[in-house]
């Protein structure tokens, strides 16, 4: 399922050792995580992993119904896609830290362990954590091996000081809320023209001519019923940030189609993109686990 990974695990970034200057007065090299959990760390029994993390978080649907896309994890596909984000999203955001204390709310890296929060919590509301021993096996590619989850009890954890923070993502100056009465500013341009947005509309109407008119006329009508309805608007990370997801319905208006991406702009939204509704479910668990029926309704 996964291409093989390069070396890597922990970059160490830096002035030259043959550098000229007074040793004592250069500065400390910055770590660099490697951004994917496979390059990062040896990862033994992936998958039973898994599946003991959806045994000990609370209790929660990680698959779909009606998988669009066949995928080799039949049980826990949406947890394993979670971990892989906030693993990805942890690490950027430890690597863009220029304060090591900044840094380690992100990502714990001391010595010969390091842990991150999953966003994830116990039955009894205790943070889990992914936690990594140095790997001690000189042939191989990776500087860490993957030891498993735990909550915050745990003795792996005894003497980790702060512990790393939830994962969190920015919101903007005016993003705080959905605004319902925001007008919805459609690139229609940038979403025919691009085939990869395009493959995501209803078969059925992808050749049609008014397909401009449909598709802005669903996100009017969406936006509308966001006034009356507002729990159908979800929230979603996207590169660190908050966006917003709007179902819109080009096919039947009871059942919708797609979502539609907002951007927060600057007193109104800016749609850019639409999603499939399992990407827009994937993308609006990594803030929290989606309750919106258009999208609860695809898991099981």
């Amino acid at each position: 399922m996964y291409p093989p990974r390069n070396e890597g695990g922990l970059e160490v970034h830096g002035a030259d050792a043959d550098a000229a200057g007074d040793p004592d007065e250069m500065e400390e090299p910055a770590m660099k995580l490697q951004c994917d959990l496979f390059d990062f760390a040896y990862v033994p029994g992936w998958y039973w992993q898994l599946d003991c993390l959806a045994e000990m978080a609370l209790p929660e649907p990680w698959r779909f119904r009606e998988p669009v896309y066949a995928t080799k994890n039949l049980d826990t596909p949406i947890l394993e896609r979670y971990i892989h984000s906030i693993f990805k999203k942890q690490a950027i955001d430890f690597n863009s830290e220029g304060d090591p204390a900044e840094a380690a709310r992100h990502f714990h890296v001391e010595n010969e362990f390091c842990c991150f929060h999953t966003g994830l919590y116990t039955g009894r509301y205790k943070a889990v954590y992914a936690c990594f021993d140095r790997n001690k096996k000189p042939a191989s590619m990776r500087g860490w091996y993957f030891r498993g989850f735990a909550d915050e009890m745990s003795p792996w954890l005894k003497y980790v000081s702060p512990l790393p923070e939830r994962p969190s993502y920015h919101m903007a100056q005016y993003g705080v809320n959905y605004n319902p009465e925001w007008p919805i500013r459609v690139n229609i341009d940038h979403i025919l023209g691009d085939a990869e947005n395009v493959s995501r509309l209803p078969a059925a109407i992808r050749e049609a001519h008014n397909l401009p008119l449909l598709l802005e006329t669903a996100v009017e009508l969406a936006r509308r019923r966001a006034v009356v309805e507002p729990g159908i608007v979800v929230p979603q990370g996207y590169q660190g940030r908050v966006q917003y997801l709007l179902p819109a319905c080009l096919t039947d208006m009871e059942r919708p189609d797609l979502a539609m991406t907002l951007t927060i702009m600057d007193g109104y939204y800016l749609g850019n993109t639409c999603l499939t509704l399992e990407m827009a479910y994937l993308n609006a668990r990594l803030l929290a686990r989606p309750v919106a029926p258009w999208l609860t309704g695809l898991v099981m």
